[in-house]
């Protein structure tokens, strides 16, 4: 069955949606109002803290605004067959759990929505571009309120797969104008923008250059844009969309449609830095039995599973860095385990990760059918790998 690709951008003020097009195989992002440029959909002024606010309200009010976002692609989109990748400045375990609740509430299956951070999005976008655009380094500058915030892109060669970075760079608050001329204001937002710009560029050489944010204007950014196209090496683009548009081609990787990226592996904080693991018998042998692969982000890592014990009531879960090393063992004891002649227990786990480095670990005892019914313990452990 044919899929519709989204990227969703969502942020305090407005959001944006893109979707795969299959005229140009490529993602394109969604006006507002018909044969005009508006790509900015306004975000519901309390979504953010009805949701920060763990307030019931949040759930509906961002269904309904995801509802909303979708339908600007065509009335003929069906739930059901959407995939689609939101992307956010930050995500956190309450948003995470809740854009998966929203989606599903519209009818969007849980297995084809995806999250994945702006930095992500930033470098999802550029390694769909052309390769002289990245390589080298890749800056993002960024015009929100009254800061600029930059990012660098670095691909790390040394390793298989290779390693995508976009670490924080410099940032700088250009405060408000006040009581200042407009000359004088223009003059100094270009001098600490340029004085910025510098200090990121030292030393080091970029193929290209985005600039976000609708700020960034050429009747005050004088030298500053100017020393930015001064090398005619270093390509500069602005727009607001590359974020939606990243993200647009983060969920063409998961349905494996347009280019292949199979050597690269993004690399940040949100990173899920180890394999987890159980020891199992199956078919009659001794296996290792992987219950969270290393390499997915954070808010991503989840797994269920059942199983039946023998003679034992204590589960242990190993755990190894994607960098090699020891594998480390966490033991979690089933106090109060009602006593069973050996593999009359059928246990369920789940393993959810809450935070970077957090995995909550929660099981039940199902019992053993007729025979031994469900005693209602549950157990839970939070694992720090």
């Amino acid at each position: 069955m044919r899929k519709t690709i989204i990227g969703l951008d969502l942020d305090r003020e407005s959001s944006q949606i893109s979707y795969y097009s299959e005229r140009s195989m490529e993602p394109e992002t969604v006006s507002i109002q018909e044969n005009q440029d508006r790509y900015l959909i306004p975000t519901p002024s309390d979504l953010f803290s009805l949701i920060e606010g763990s307030v019931e309200l949040g759930q509906m009010t961002l269904a309904n605004f995801l509802k909303t976002c979708v339908g600007y692609i065509g009335a003929s989109v069906k739930p059901e067959d959407i995939c689609i990748m939101i992307t956010m400045k930050e995500i956190t375990l309450a948003w995470a759990e809740a854009l998966r609740n929203a989606c599903q509430m519209i009818g969007i299956p849980g297995e084809a929505v995806f999250l994945q951070t702006h930095r992500e999005s930033f470098c999802c976008y550029t390694l769909n571009q052309k390769k002289e655009l990245w390589v080298h380094k890749v800056a993002l500058f960024e015009y929100e309120d009254t800061k600029i915030s930059s990012y660098i892109m670095d691909i790390d060669y040394h390793t298989k797969p290779a390693l995508v970075r976009a670490e924080a760079g410099k940032k700088v608050d250009l405060g408000r104008q006040g009581a200042r001329s407009d000359e004088q204001w223009n003059e100094q937002r270009d001098a600490r923008f340029l004085e910025m710009i510098r200090e990121v560029f030292q030393s080091n050489t970029f193929s290209a250059v985005y600039l976000i944010g609708d700020s960034f204007d050429k009747t005050w950014a004088v030298e500053s844009l100017q020393y930015l196209f001064s090398n005619r090496r270093r390509r500069v683009y602005q727009g607001r969309n590359l974020y939606t548009k990243g993200a647009c081609y983060g969920a063409m990787q998961r349905m494996e449609v347009g280019k292949k990226l199979d050597g690269f592996l993004y690399q940040s904080e949100d990173l899920v830095e180890h394999n987890l693991s159980m020891q199992m018998e199956l078919r009659g042998k001794q296996s290792t039995h992987i219950l969270i692969n290393a390499g997915v982000n954070w808010f991503e890592a989840e797994y269920t599973c059942e199983f039946i014990l023998d003679n034992t009531n204590e589960i242990i879960i190993y755990a190894r860095s994607m960098m090699g090393g020891e594998t480390e063992s966490y033991s979690i004891m089933l106090k109060g385990l009602p006593e069973r002649p050996g593999r009359t227990t059928r246990l369920s786990m789940r393993l959810k990760f809450i935070a970077q480095g957090r995995c909550r670990v929660t099981i039940r005892d199902l019992g053993f059918g007729e025979f031994y019914p469900p005693s209602g313990k549950v157990w839970e452990s939070v694992l720090e790998v």
